[in-house]
């Protein structure tokens, strides 16, 4: 579950684009689930974050629909098909029903209230030009510094995808209404991401910053899966257990 709701919360960054190249970035993060430097390739079939410190790599593939999760030392992948995202998305919405609001308050998002952006002017990040965003809502707090020049070369299709699953965590509570609230406002700001720090009830703090930007194709081989490793269906057991 915490691989899905990891996924859905990347969504948050990813904002609508025309058909651009392919990018690596390299970036150096901190926080418990992201410290160390990553390698980020975006390519219009795929999207790679390769995390040599924790051994543990990420695979967006936007063809097919799959989210995988890469385990280097267990040499394991799990994968989770968006129709089984969907599925437990819409199964937690309806246990989140039930949670008592001090509950929901806890939740990254939950403390209510209004949004607030603010445009907290201009910095240099890898070399190139940034605009420096800061969104805020209750005790969550996000900053992004984005090259407006960058887009990702998410395909348009892939994109409607993701609304559809913002749209779904709006029937999740007080805290996903407000994490839905926060997505909005991140699909207005133009541009890539080189820059990000969050603070999040019950996740903590996390920071990533990138070191390089290269543009030009990336090599198919480098959104290839593992071999030898076993395969793991996360998200079919996800979608089973809320089945029931």
């Amino acid at each position: 579950m915490k691989n899905a709701l990891k996924f859905v919360a990347v969504l948050f960054l990813v904002t609508a684009s025309m058909m651009a190249g392919d990018l690596t970035i390299t970036m150096t993060g901190k926080g418990k689930y992201n410290d160390g430097l990553q390698t980020h390739y975006w390519s219009s079939k795929y999207m790679r974050i390769n995390h040599p410190g924790s051994k543990h790599d990420t695979l967006v593939d936007y063809v097919n629909g799959v989210n995988y999760t890469i385990d280097h030392d267990k040499k394991l992948v799990q994968k989770i098909s968006w129709d089984d995202l969907e599925t437990a998305v819409e199964g937690m919405a309806n246990q989140f029903k039930d949670l008592p609001p001090q509950v929901l308050a806890m939740m990254p998002g939950g403390g209510g209230g209004d949004v607030v952006v603010e445009d907290e002017g201009k910095e240099v990040v890898a070399g190139r030009k940034c605009r420096k965003w800061r969104i805020t809502m209750g005790k969550t707090v996000m900053e992004t510094s984005n090259d407006a020049s960058l887009r990702p070369p998410v395909p348009a299709a892939s994109y409607t995808r993701f609304l559809r699953l913002k749209n779904l965590m709006g029937a999740m509570g007080p805290a996903a209404i407000s994490m839905k609230k926060l997505g909005e406002e991140f699909s207005k700001i133009q541009g890539m991401a080189l820059k990000t720090r969050s603070v999040m009830p019950m996740v903590g703090e996390f920071s990533s910053e990138a070191t390089e930007v290269k543009e030009g194709p990336i090599p198919e081989a480098v959104f290839e899966l593992p071999t030898g490793y076993k395969m793991e269906d996360q998200g079919a057991k996800m979608a089973k257990s809320f089945k029931k």
